[in-house]
């Protein structure tokens, strides 16, 4: 859930505890927070594969090119979007 999702879904949640729909409005809250906890545990599993691949770089420097594919794999299936390198001209 974007940053502007959240936002959105949280005035409406005020909206609705204004007009007494207080358990509409604690279930919107609960979405919430359970989306941000997701995001929490994604973002942990995401630097814990890094630290992996990071260790195993150091190991072995010729796995370098295979860390570096899986690291975009795992941005990717993620949902973490890096920026491409860019690419250099001959």
């Amino acid at each position: 859930m974007t940053e502007d999702a959240v936002a959105k879904t949280e005035t409406l949640a005020r909206h609705l505890r204004e007009q007494d729909h207080h358990a509409e409005a604690d279930r919107l809250q609960a979405a919430i927070q359970e989306r941000k906890g997701g995001n929490a545990f994604l973002e942990g599993l995401r630097e814990v594969c890094q630290t992996v691949l990071t260790a195993l770089e150091a190991i072995d420097p010729k796995t370098e090119l295979l860390a570096e594919e899986l690291r975009l794999e795992i941005d990717r299936r993620l949902g973490h979007s890096p920026t491409p390198p860019p690419v250099e001209k001959a």
